[in-house]
């Protein structure tokens, strides 16, 4: 059972989780790929974050969002009818986001992603589309934590 503080830290991850993840579509649509990118993977680890701390208050400092989705349990709270979508929706985000990329410009970014070749099979601006797909699977993972908390912590 939560504490009350434990409750309170967790709703305020939640609410910054679906803060995140609309301002990183905004950012997106303005053509600001990199801040777009961060805030969307940002906003998965807030998702995380909440449901991590209403189960354990330790804090871990690391930004691993594979070794948080399994500390959180969050593979526990999603529909079966939504484990294939969340599952690929993780994939893209393990994919496509890294806690370094605060730190970098756009064409640094475009270097990185160029060595991993994550422009197969993109048409256009790689770097555009790759981020439409995080943001879009950011969106997926935050909406299915902030739905699913009424019922997965009940008062």
């Amino acid at each position: 059972m939560a504490t009350p503080d434990q409750r309170t830290i967790a709703e305020t991850y939640r609410d910054a989780g679906a803060e995140h993840v609309a301002a990183a579509s905004k950012l997106y649509d303005e053509g600001r790929y990199v801040q777009a990118n961060y805030l969307a993977g940002l906003a998965v680890e807030c998702i995380l974050r909440s449901y991590r701390v209403m189960l354990d208050p330790e804090f871990d400092s690391r930004h691993d969002i594979s070794h948080l989705y399994k500390l959180a349990r969050f593979a526990d709270i999603v529909p079966p009818s939504q484990e294939e979508t969340i599952g690929a929706a993780l994939g893209q985000v393990f994919a496509l986001w890294a806690n370094d990329h605060r730190f970098l410009s756009e064409a640094a970014l475009r270097r990185r992603w160029t060595k991993r070749k994550l422009y197969d099979g993109v048409k256009g601006d790689f770097v555009k589309e790759q981020n439409r797909r995080l943001i879009n699977a950011a969106t997926t993972i935050v909406n299915v934590g902030v739905a699913r908390w009424k019922t997965s912590f009940k008062n």
